[in-house]
Formats: C-alpha cells, sequence, structure tokens
C-alpha cells in the first residue's frame, strides 16, 4: 500500500473526532486550543464516537468490523460504512456537547444537588444569559454616562472578554426621571466589563409572541 494512501486512510479515520473537536473549538470554548490539545480532542472525541458506534451495533446485533493494518488496504465496505456512521454520531453527540456546555448542565445538576455554589469556569455574564430562567431575558441596561435606561429584551450578546456586546429588541428609552425618550426595534450597546450595569426588573417573565428565546 502506498503511503499516501495509507495516510489517507488515517486521516479519514480521524474524520469523526475531527468534526466533533471543531463544534466544540469553534462554539464552545472561550480559548483556541494549541495544535497538540486539538490533536488529543480529535482523538478522545473520535475515539468516544466508536465506542458510541459499537454501542448502537451492538444494540441491534449487527456485526462491528475491526480495522486490520495487516491488510493492503485499511478500509473495507463496512468499515467505511462504520467511519460515516461514527461520523454522523460524533456529530449529534457535538451537538449535545454544546448544549450541555452553554447551558451549563453539569454545574447546574451540581449546584441541584448542592455539591457546589459554584458555576463553572465562565463568568457570571455568560452564566447569566445563557441561563433558561426567564427573568433574564428582559433587562433595564442603565447608563450612568448619558443618564439614560434601556429598556427591552436580549436578542443576542458577546462572549466574556473585556468589551462586553450585547443586541437588544423592543427597546424603549428612557432617562433617570422615568421619562420616554424614544422606542427602537433593535439596539446594539457595548461597554467595558467594569462599568456595565444590567438590572433584570422582572422576576417571571411570561412567553410572549415575540420572544423567540422561550
Amino acid at each position: 500500500m502506498k503511503i499516501d494512501a495509507f495516510i489517507f486512510q488515517i486521516i479519514l479515520l480521524f474524520l469523526p473526532g475531527v468534526v466533533w473537536a471543531r463544534l466544540d473549538v469553534a462554539w464552545a470554548r472561550k480559548s483556541k486550543p494549541s495544535d497538540i490539545e486539538f490533536f488529543v480532542l480529535s482523538f478522545l472525541y473520535g475515539i468516544a464516537s466508536y465506542a458510541i458506534t459499537y454501542g448502537i451495533y451492538t444494540l441491534f446485533g449487527a456485526n462491528f468490523e475491526l480495522i486490520n493494518i495487516d491488510k493492503p488496504a485499511l478500509f473495507t465496505g463496512a468499515v467505511v460504512k462504520e467511519v460515516l456512521i461514527a461520523t454522523v454520531v460524533s456529530f449529534i453527540c457535538g451537538l449535545l456537547w454544546l448544549y450541555a456546555s452553554n447551558y451549563k448542565i453539569t454545574a447546574r445538576f451540581l449546584q441541584y444537588i448542592n455539591a457546589t455554589k459554584r458555576f463553572g469556569d465562565e463568568d457570571v455574564w455568560d452564566f447569566t444569559f445563557n441561563s433558561r430562567s426567564k427573568s433574564v431575558v428582559y433587562v433595564h441596561w442603565r447608563d450612568f454616562d448619558q443618564k439614560l435606561v434601556y429598556a427591552g429584551y436580549v436578542n443576542t450578546f458577546s462572549e466574556s472578554g473585556e468589551v462586553r456586546e450585547i443586541v437588544m429588541r423592543d427597546v424603549t428609552v428612557y432617562d433617570f426621571e422615568g421619562n420616554k425618550q424614544y422606542d427602537v426595534p433593535m439596539l446594539y450597546l457595548a461597554k467595558k466589563s467594569d462599568s456595565i450595569h444590567i438590572e433584570f426588573p422582572i422576576q417571571n417573565v411570561e412567553t410572549s409572541g415575540n420572544d423567540d428565546r422561550s
């Protein structure tokens, strides 16, 4: 077997792990891993994907064919099918991993059983706006420099960083005396993390027709 063909098949073998790792790095992690860390992640996620695929095969009584490096070609038709199924499995697992990571499922479970009061490595900004609680959907962003209050629904927000960005919708702007200034359908705000004051005036926001976060 030619060396280039062998390398191509090895890369194909790593495909499930790479798919899962790319989802993790792009959408869950706050910092970009090094090449070595990405390789380790791909390897571990690949092992997990193949293990789950093996479990699915066993559950349905199907034969899971192992790769034989003594053969002229690593991949038979059955092995190629297993790699493709494992890739689909890795994509689904990657999405579930993103959901668990972004909504802090593990941290919430540990809090629920009173094992910890911490919510993980992310700061309060991430934890709050990723929360499923409807009390964080509607906010008052108080600007002490401009003496204005921006009242509206959170549409999108930035990750943790020195400058925090947020896009609000259905916004009403008031001055500090409570006088309405104007309405605006969408509003972008940005401030340094140490100069932000956000209030959550409603404890239980009822789901409205224009609230796509419910």
